[in-house]
This record gives C-alpha cells, structure tokens and sequence, in this order.
C-alpha cells in the first residue's frame, strides 16, 4: 500500500494562496475579522498561513534549542544565544527563546480567530466548518504544548501539577494572562488534539489528519506517563498500514517522500526551511561548525560500534561533528513519524509488563534496519526492564537533533529517578527557558527563576 504522507507546508508552495490579502498580515499583526475573512476561501487561506507560522519554529529552530537544553549537543562555537541556552542562563532578553515563545502565541492567535469567526461566513457548510476548527485546534495543541514543554517545569513535577505553565490562549484576543497551571495546558491540549482525532478526515492534502493527531496524543500521554493511552494511540498509528520504516536511516529526504513521517515540513531550494539544520549543523561544509554532538553523545554512540548503521551520523574527535545533513542544501523535516511511534510503543508496553512480544517486535524492527537483519536482536524472552533500557537506548539514537530527548529525561525525572543533565540535576534553575520580554509588562505574571545550575 502506498504510503500517505503530510506536511506543513508554505503558503507560497500551495499556489493557490500567493499574493492574497490575507498573506499580506505579518505574523505578528493583529488580524481583524472585518477586514481579513470575507468568505469560506478566506478561512482557509488564513488557516494556511497559520500552518506557515508552525513551520517556521519548527524548521529547526524549536529543535536546535531543545538539544542545547539537553545531554546531546557539546558547548556551542560562539553563538550568544546558543551559549545561554546551553549554560541554562538564558534571560527576557535573549533573542532566540523570545522568538520562539512568540511565534508560538502567532500561531495559536491565528488558530483562535479561525475559530471564533465562523459564524461571519455565510457560505460555509458545516463538514469544512468541523474541519477547519479540527485543524485549527490541532495547530493549537502543538503550540501550547510546546510552549509548556520549553518554558516550564514538566509534567509530572508536582503531585497535582498546579506548577505554572504557560498562558492558555483559547481566544484572538492580546490582552495580558497569567500562567496557567501545566495541568490546565495538558488538559486543553488533550481536548484539542481528541477533537481533531475526532474529526480530521484520513486523507486531507498537506495539511493535519487524523493520523496526524493521533501520533501526537501518544506523545502527549507518554509524557503524561498514562502509557496505557500512549501505546493504544500508537498502535493505532502503526497499523493504519498508512505508513511504513524506511530502509536507509535517513528520514530528512530531498525532493522524496520519506515513507515514515506522519507530519512534517516539506522544505525547496529558496524556502529556507531546514537552514537551521543546514547552517547549524552540517559538517562538510565548514571545518568548524557552529554545533557538535557532546564527548557524552559520541560515547554514547561509540558503544554499538561501527556495525551500528547510526555511527556514520558523527565523527569521532576533540568536537563530535554531525554527519546527519551532510550534503544536503535542503530537505524535508520530519516532526512525527513511525520509528518514533514504535519506540513509544515499546517502552509504553515495557512499563505496563504486557504484550511484550509486541514491544521486541517494534525494537527489533528498529534494530535490524540499524545493524542488518537478525543482529543484535532482542530475545524472544526478554522481560519489561530490559525492554524498557532498549527502548530508551533506541530513541536517544534514533531521534538525534529531533529535540525530543530532553522531554524524555525530564519525564523521567519527574517520575522520581536520578537523572542528572550534563552534571546538574534535571529541575534545575535555567533548564526551563526565559520567557519573552513582552510577558514582563504583564502584573504578576511568573517569570522563570534564572541562574544557570552550577
């Protein structure tokens, strides 16, 4: 069966949205009804844009920081805002965490005016009205969780996780919020991501499916640790039959379809999509790039030996370099796909003690893609711990650069073990981002403690 693949895309790629009025808003401005939704099309093209706005955080840039903020990534060359994510002193004006906090509201702003303005369009029918509040409140959910993820203490962190979070933002309206409690996000998130599951068709263009939000419940509820809810999603996801493990250990494709993601970004010359990536990261085209994989991650790595397919993505030496997107100019972003799906199935499975035979499968999948089929497979009679050690050991190696492996350890750490991150403990002051400068006028609002964790 032939795969369906979806991915954010541009406005300017879609072509039937260049030069329209609605495009011409910056991503900041305000968006008045009156002036920008005229009709059903109108509604449409501003949702696109929104999804514009998506991709440009996550073209690299959320990614990038998440690695910094983890074990992965050694000391940046001599980037200032990489440098204070990294040494977790990161304050209301540093550039990088203010953008990305505000392109995140952008976009949940977009999603909101999306929402509160159907009853202005005369010729809407009701199937594109449910649609199109399912993909708005999809976007919506991204945001908000990765707003909560990036710039407060995780899920899990106190007994009834009234820590605070981040605004939640469920009108088009600017006016100042307190932070809500990371409870209260995780909650709306699960609310938004259930109805777009509910109600996202199986196939829609580019844009979100219910696939689409399915994978990222099982991401949110992994997290949550609610593992029962995470291995069902996922299971869900994987025998679709919609999708399937690409042989070659590279899902960031040029100009092909990568047959895992399940929601991406599609990058072209010109677009600037994976710059980020590009310009970061790449090894072969500069002796000295801006970022390399840290003394940890290399040791990591050098464990599984070069049989592991994955030990050509690094270059062993005094920095680490990142193979990963070497000779690439440009090429597509995946944000969810299978070999994830299955990881988080495994592990889920692990902890729950049951159907572990289906947990060495989704392992084995992974590992013989990785070593050659039938080497260093898991034993028909492993039991949950081991199954639960592999599976972490995999998604560390396998999601490199995704940004992920922080959310992982946090978790973990929230869920009482001693996880300490390049030598500080996990909740430590500066690991959550400063938020942006714009939250300072708001009174009373919580900033994050600042200090770093030396």
């Amino acid at each position: 069966m032939k795969s369906k693949i979806f991915f954010i895309v541009t406005a300017l790629l879609l072509g039937t949205v260049s030069c329209d009025h609605l495009l011409e808003f910056e991503p900041g401005d305000v968006i008045l009804a009156e002036d920008a939704i005229r009709s059903a099309d109108d509604l449409q093209r501003l949702l696109v844009s929104n999804y514009d706005v998506l991709a440009n955080l996550y073209g690299g840039r959320v990614q990038i920081v998440n690695e910094l903020r983890g074990p992965n990534f050694g000391a940046p060359d001599n980037s200032l805002d990489f440098t204070a994510v990294y040494n977790r002193e990161t304050t209301f004006f540093t550039g990088i965490n203010a953008g990305i906090y505000t392109d995140f509201y952008y976009a949940i702003y977009r999603s909101n005016v999306v929402i509160e303005n159907f009853s202005i369009v005369e010729d809407l029918a009701d199937a594109d009205r449910t649609r199109l509040e399912a993909e708005a409140r999809f976007i919506r959910a991204l945001c908000h969780w990765g707003a909560v993820k990036m710039y407060a203490k995780p899920f899990g962190y106190s007994p009834s996780n009234d820590h605070a979070g981040v605004p939640l933002r469920l009108a088009p309206s600017q006016d100042p919020l307190p932070r809500a409690s990371v409870r209260e996000v995780y909650d709306q998130v699960l609310a938004d991501l259930e109805f777009a599951a509910a109600n996202l068709p199986d196939q829609n263009g580019p844009y979100a499916t219910r696939m689409a939000a399915e994978s990222y419940l099982a991401q949110v509820h992994f997290l949550m640790s609610n593992h029962e809810q995470s291995a069902g999603y996922a299971s869900n996801v994987i025998s679709s039959g919609l999708y399937s493990l690409d042989g070659d250990l590279d899902r960031f494709e040029t100009d092909i379809i990568n047959p895992e993601t399940i929601f991406g970004i599609v990058s072209q010359p010109n677009d600037f999509r994976s710059s980020w990536f590009r310009d970061n990261l790449r090894s072969d085209n500069t002796s000295n790039p801006q970022l390399a994989f840290s003394e940890d991650f290399a040791f990591f790595m050098s464990l599984s030996g070069a049989a592991d397919g994955r030990s050509a993505w690094y270059t062993p030496g005094p920095r680490a370099l990142i193979n990963r997107f070497n000779d690439k100019e440009y090429f597509n972003i995946p944000l969810s796909h299978l070999t994830l799906m299955h990881l988080i199935r495994a592990e889920s499975l692990g902890e729950l003690n049951q159907d572990l035979s289906t947990a060495i499968a989704d392992l084995n999948a992974i590992r013989a893609r990785a070593y050659g089929t039938g080497n260093n497979e898991i034993g028909s009679d492993a039991m949950a711990a081991e199954i639960i050690a592999a599976a972490r050991e995999e998604y560390r190696k396998e999601t490199v650069c995704e940004g992920t492996w922080i959310d992982q350890l946090l978790r973990r750490g929230a869920s009482g073990e001693p996880i300490f991150i390049r030598g500080a403990p996990w909740d430590c002051p500066g690991v959550s981002l400063q938020f942006s400068n714009s939250e300072t006028t708001v009174q009373g609002f919580e900033l994050n403690e600042e200090g770093g964790c030396l």
